[in-house]
């Protein structure tokens, strides 16, 4: 299903599925100056393409190589759509690692990225690294409106689960970047439009931040990352079921330790 909505200047494009909504997510892309911002997920591409087709632009930029950002990639690149892609994502989206069942379920598989036509941004908007949920992230700035289109870099205040490649010190740096150029709009893939950001990035950075001291002075005295997640975070049991192991609590306390 795909909704479309205006923000002004900016089209949302929110796409779901009965899976994605199973899973309590929806994944939204923008447009804005003739240039779509991330691309959905891979069976999301048909209603991607239907409405590029009614509604063409002149470029694509993505935020980072997750398949619910990228896994419209192939489509665009079918379509003639010139991409942005960062450096650091490129290899994994045109070679895409196998995920696991939990994100084939709610988000499909994506297809390797063949030849495409790369792309500039347009004037004005600027691509800045905001490592911490990937190595390759980055969001895109509009100065002149004050606009930020943030991929995963929220997602919200307290998320306590991470991917085992997750640094949650990386995270609060890139949020407390991001607040320093005074957004007045932020464009979340997985929220939509947030009203107050720097406010909310900010929260997100002080939690994240208090919880990383409650980490290291609990691992100071020897607990486990497992000890450590259910006293800091609580408990995930269903979650660490259902996703194998690879979206849990106890991966956001090992990231806390692994980069340091």
């Amino acid at each position: 299903m795909l909704t479309v909505l205006t923000h002004d200047d900016v089209t949302e494009l929110r796409f779901s599925t009965w899976r994605s909504r199973l899973s309590r997510m929806r994944v939204s892309a923008f447009v804005t100056r003739g240039t779509l911002f991330d691309s959905g997920f891979p069976v999301a591409t048909p209603a991607l393409t239907q409405w590029l087709r009614r509604h063409p632009v002149q470029a694509a930029a993505l935020t980072h190589h997750h398949e619910d950002h990228a896994g419209g990639a192939c489509a665009l690149a079918a379509l003639a759509v010139p991409l942005w892609i960062p450096d650091a994502a490129r290899a994994l989206v045109t070679a895409p690692p196998r995920v696991l069942f939990y994100r084939r379920f709610s988000w499909g598989s994506p297809a390797p990225l063949g030849p495409y036509i790369a792309a500039a941004l347009p004037l004005g908007i600027e691509a800045i690294p905001t490592p911490g949920h990937t190595a390759d992230h980055h969001i895109f700035w509009d100065a002149g409106t004050g606009t930020v289109f943030g991929g995963d870099l929220f997602i919200g205040v307290k998320v306590r689960i991470a991917h085992a490649s997750e640094d949650p010190r990386a995270t609060s740096a890139s949020l407390r970047r991001i607040v320093a150029l005074a957004p007045r709009r932020f464009f979340d893939a997985h929220r939509g439009l947030l009203c107050n950001p720097a406010a909310l990035l900010t929260a997100k950075a002080d939690w994240i931040d208090a919880m990383v001291d409650r980490v290291e002075q609990l691992a100071a005295q020897g607990l486990s990352d497992a000890d450590i997640a259910r006293r800091v975070l609580g408990s995930d049991r269903l979650g660490r079921w259902y996703t194998a192991g690879d979206y849990t609590m106890e991966n956001w306390v090992r990231g806390v330790r692994r980069h340091r």
